[in-house]
């Protein structure tokens, strides 16, 4: 989350992983795909900065303070939603909304998967839904 918040969209990328689906294990991201110069690296690379937009207060701390409340781990995997999740001491709910038009804070699900992948933790899913 710090790495989205703070634009550096490489390092973001080298904490996610793609989840596992069907008979593939899940892939943690690569120095190639998360800082080579190809498509899939800019494209992800344009990805974490949309999420930087929305997931970062105005007039941030520098460096922003960022914490994720301790959760339930169960067979290597956890959830938070965004209300366990601070950026300078508001909900990272809260910011979306603040960047938002017409949508009340009621109304936006932030929910962040995490897994262990080859021995480390990774973020396997974001999910955001508005309404």
């Amino acid at each position: 989350m710090t790495a989205v918040v703070e634009d550096r969209p490489k390092e973001a990328c080298l904490a996610m992983a793609t989840p596992a689906t069907g008979g593939s294990p899940a892939k943690p991201g690569t120095e190639a795909m998360c800082g080579g110069d190809g498509p899939e690296a800019q494209q992800m690379a344009d990805q974490i900065h949309r999420m930087h937009t929305s997931f970062t207060p105005d007039q941030p701390k520098s460096p922003p303070t960022v914490k994720v409340a301790e959760v339930p781990v169960t067979d290597k995997k956890a959830t938070v939603d965004g209300e366990q999740i601070t950026v300078d001491g508001q909900t990272l709910e809260a910011i979306v909304v603040s960047h938002s038009t017409g949508v009340k804070e009621d109304q936006v699900g932030v929910r962040i998967e995490a897994g262990v992948v080859a021995g480390r933790w990774y973020v396997t899913d974001l999910g955001l839904s508005v309404g």
